[in-house]
């Protein structure tokens, strides 16, 4: 099921565009599909960096409600509570759409794992055309490379073999991560602990970026590099296009 629904579609795009871009470069369509999924993604990421920006908003007011109610945990929740209805802050919102995109990310794992098998690689009908839609095999263009070619090259630019792990690609992956993490980070820090575990994470997430990214083939880094990048701009348009929440939630 999730195969048919998820993997599959991925992968008959990935294929799709290998096929008709000039070059025929593995990177260049995994960079293509991630700019594709991006935009599929895009109101579910939008909704979520608002609703983050939100809660950064109105931070230094859970500070001053967590110092005024030290010793009353209860009235404290009963407080924070009350703000995010006067705020019309969903404190919850945010975690839908990152569930919503976790099928796409372990579809294309899987995609970048069968990439790694030479014997799938082959343009056959035991190889990948197995799984390849007829409609997409018939396509001009399609037919064509598919009648002058034996395999799909997994390389990018021509160099990087990107069914193998990548080093490089991993670095970058962790350091976008972090960007993208100090981005979203209050600007007024919080003494509690919540407050330090958030600061915890925005080095520790990039850490497991890169420990996790350098083991696997390097499709997945390039394209987890590629939709950092991506989310990275579409949070500064957002955070830009949202100032005027920001500056309400100082000024309170």
């Amino acid at each position: 099921m999730f195969f048919t629904i998820i993997v599959q579609p991925l992968l008959n795009i990935l294929f799709f565009l290998y096929a008709v871009i000039p070059g025929h470069d593995y990177g260049v369509a995994v960079i293509l599909l991630t700019v594709l999924v991006r935009l599929v993604l895009w109101p579910l990421a939008s909704k979520q960096l608002h609703s983050q920006k939100k809660m950064t908003a109105i931070q230094p007011e859970v500070n001053r409600l967590k110092n005024k109610h030290k010793k009353d945990s209860q009235k404290f929740n009963a407080a924070v509570m009350e703000l995010y209805k006067e705020k019309e802050v969903n404190p919850f919102s945010s975690c839908l759409p990152t569930v919503l995109q976790f099928p796409f990310l372990i579809g294309l794992f899987y995609v970048f794992l069968k990439f790694k098998n030479p014997d799938f690689l082959k343009l056959t009908p035991e190889g990948i055309l197995k799984d390849i839609y007829p409609f997409i095999q018939n396509f001009g263009p399609v037919k064509v490379f598919i009648s002058a070619h034996s395999a799909v090259s997994t390389t990018l630019l021509g160099f990087m073999d990107l069914a193998k792990p990548s080093i490089a690609l991993a670095l970058v992956a962790g350091a976008l991560q972090f960007v993208q993490s100090k981005m979203l980070m209050p600007k007024e820090k919080g003494a509690d602990s919540q407050s330090a575990l958030t600061s915890q994470m925005t080095y520790l997430f990039p850490v497991l970026t890169v420990f996790i990214a350098w083991k696997l083939p390097a499709a997945l880094p390039l394209y987890w590099s590629v939709t950092t990048l991506f989310a990275v701009g579409q949070q500064y348009l957002i955070m830009h296009r949202d100032i005027e929440v920001l500056e309400e939630g100082k000024k309170k």
